[in-house]
């Protein structure tokens, strides 16, 4: 498995390689970690998954790396590749051109941003990965020849930044007359609707469409997703659809029964009785969120409180503080802090209403998000904007209410007609419904795309294994 960052936060990338581990397949996941230099870290483990952080090499690397039977072999030296170095002096050579554009003493300098930007698109053209995000052509340099001596059978390739690098390690292993593991590629998030400097994001748009035709298979995060992929590039088959749904029982997290007096409470955070109308807000806090049109719709709302489940305040935590109070509703603006992953339906389950008001951009409109999966295993009944996705997964499912994005008006009636029915909404939450949308049971979906890449499938590792990362493997 192949992903650029350094594995930490990405709950993804954590869960697929601990469960493919635990479906029997030696896993070697390869992350980036940007402090790094030179050598590869030692393994560190998820369950029986290895890890490993690489940084960017641009000239050779020589590495000791202890492979899945136990050896130690020394890996030869890498060379830093042709493609890589012309691409970096082609780099310096094109900016240096761009720098020595002279003001042309109009005082305004709209001629020179004109000038600098026919530059940029005749000599870096838009969507030339192999230049503006050169970064990964080093990246492939400090990751291929830890890929070849591990002689995978799959290249499991997440996000947008390793499709290529996947598909060139594996032709690459095919021509020298070994086996072309097959490669999977992950599409975490609509490339094209990404937020980041646009010269990047046109690269990563290139990338995908340069090398999602030569994966072997796609899989992607929704339903809406996967059909935009093919779509866009014209795809044999539509993606399959691995969400990232949460775990219902972290291994190596569970806990003895507790009295309901000591179970993470959201209600009892907010010390609030039971009987009060308490809405949830979970997760990620930022003006795109929507949260700000929770707080708005407040005054239309008697006697409702709202709660914010996040990490440290911050800017915008404050604004909101402060646009309760001018609203006249700040004693009904709870910020409270994060529990455990693994505890966090049982913490929510005390609201009666798990809302996402975020607003239109191009990824919310294809997000099946974590706490959308995280109030449904609460058995919260859902109030969404009307971001695609998650519209039409609320209407089809019945399980909650659709409103205008930013429309305060819209959801306070979305809040008060889901108030008026909590448990007829609640009700559609079956347990064969909670057990697909769990990891356990998209990790089933996972297995079956390895299964039919390879025609056949491993024996599961017997024994349970922790989840979290540790610096041994477990016994």
């Amino acid at each position: 498995m192949l992903v650029a960052n350094d594995v930490r936060l990405d709950s993804r990338v954590q869960k697929a390689a601990y469960s493919a581990a635990e479906a029997g397949y030696d896993v070697l996941l390869l992350g980036y970690e940007p402090s790094r230099k030179g050598r590869p870290s030692q393994p560190a483990f998820i369950g029986a998954a290895q890890v490993v952080r690489t940084g960017l090499h641009n000239k050779w690397q020589i590495a000791q790396w202890p492979l899945k039977d136990g050896g130690a072999p020394s890996l030869r030296v890498l060379p830093f590749r042709a493609l890589s170095f012309a691409s970096s002096l082609d780099y310096k050579m094109r900016r240096r051109i761009v720098q020595r554009i002279k003001e042309p003493g109009t005082g305004d300098g709209s001629v020179k941003h004109r000038a600098k930007e026919l530059l940029w698109k005749a000599y870096f053209r838009d969507g030339d990965w192999r230049r503006t995000a050169r970064h990964l052509l080093w990246l492939e340099a400090s990751w291929a020849a830890l890929i070849e001596e591990f002689e995978p059978d799959i290249i499991h390739a997440h996000d947008m930044h390793t499709p290529g690098i996947a598909v060139r390690v594996a032709e690459r292993l095919g021509k020298q007359g070994k086996k072309r593991p097959k490669v999977l590629y992950d599409a975490h998030e609509f490339v094209a609707g990404v937020s980041m400097p646009e010269q990047r994001r046109l690269a990563y748009v290139g990338l995908e469409g340069e090398y999602v035709r030569e994966a072997d298979a796609v899989i992607t995060v929704s339903p809406l997703l996967a059909q935009w992929l093919q779509e866009r590039y014209h795809l044999a088959e539509t993606p399959g659809v691995v969400a990232n749904a949460p775990m219902l029982h972290v291994p190596g997290e569970e806990h003895e029964d507790v009295a309901p007096e000591d179970a993470p409470s959201l209600r009892r955070a907010c010390g609030l009785a039971d009987g009060v109308p308490l809405l949830v807000y979970s997760g990620a806090v930022s003006p795109m969120r929507g949260i700000a049109t929770m707080v708005e719709g407040l005054p239309e709302l008697p006697d409702v409180h709202m709660a914010v489940v996040r990490g440290a305040d911050t800017e915008f935590t404050r604004a909101l503080e402060k646009q309760a109070e001018e609203l006249g509703v700040r004693d009904r603006l709870h910020l409270v802090g994060y529990v455990a992953p693994h505890l966090v339906p049982q913490y929510l389950a005390s609201a009666d209403i798990g809302v996402i008001p975020i607003l239109h951009t191009p990824n919310h409109e294809v997000a099946l998000i974590t706490k959308y999966y995280e109030y449904m295993h609460a058995k919260l009944p859902i109030v969404v904007s009307d971001v695609q996705a998650m519209a039409d997964f609320t209407r089809d499912l019945g399980n909650g209410e659709v409103f205008t994005a930013g429309d305060a008006h819209e959801y306070a009636q979305a809040v008060a007609k889901v108030l008026a029915d909590r448990p007829g909404y609640a009700a559609r939450y079956t347990d064969d419904l909670l057990a697909a949308n769990s990891w356990e049971g998209q990790a089933e979906a996972l297995s079956a795309v390895y299964a039919r890449l390879l025609g056949r499938s491993p024996e599961p590792r017997t024994g349970v294994r922790a989840f979290g990362e540790t610096d041994a493997p477990s016994a």
